[in-house]
């Protein structure tokens, strides 16, 4: 907090220069203060707001199909090329389980934004495993995708934040994985 406090003087008053050299320094002490914690709030501030979108990313395994094309072993598709940044989605067969996807992201984050969706609802069908340049792994388990053949309420298991509807109204919804 500012610790300068003025010197009071009534009019015509004169100034010692002790006073006066002690009020310079204050301020100049004072001011170098909130540089400081202004450019540790920016700092903060900068990596609230900085945000990456990434789009049109290959994966070295799983099999894509464009959003207007029918996954074997689903009914209908999303009608169209693009929906706002989606233009493939990555899928497995039916009842099958593996790896849908593996994208190298070589950067930090806080949180990592997902777009999902699933045909069978009301059970955790997705596995997010992170591998940090340490060699260290986390994974996530059981998380909750919701219906895509309908709009469907947000609940309490894996929210989501929001969600597009395709032209025959098929859904995507957007998640958020917070970094451990």
């Amino acid at each position: 907090m500012v610790k300068f406090e003025p010197i009071r003087k009534n009019p015509g008053e004169l100034i010692r220069s002790e006073d006066w050299n002690k009020i310079q320094e204050d301020v100049r002490d004072d001011l170098a203060k909130l540089e400081e914690e202004i450019r540790v709030l920016r700092e903060y501030i900068d990596t609230m707001a900085l945000s990456v979108t990434l789009t049109k990313m290959e994966s070295p395994m799983g099999t894509s199909y464009g959003l207007n094309e029918d996954v074997p072993g689903e009914v209908g598709n999303y009608a169209t090329t693009v929906l706002g940044y989606i233009t493939r989605q990555f899928v497995l067969g039916v009842e099958q389980m593996g790896e849908i996807c593996s994208f190298g992201v070589l950067d930090f984050f806080d949180v990592l934004y997902y777009w999902s969706g699933a045909q069978r609802r009301e059970k955790g069908c997705l596995e997010i495993t992170l591998e940090y340049v340490d060699g260290t792994i986390y994974t996530e388990l059981d998380l909750f995708i919701h219906d895509w053949t309908q709009l469907q309420v947000k609940g309490d298991k894996n929210p989501y934040i929001e969600y597009l509807l395709s032209p025959n109204e098929r859904v995507w919804y957007k998640y958020a994985f917070k970094n451990p």
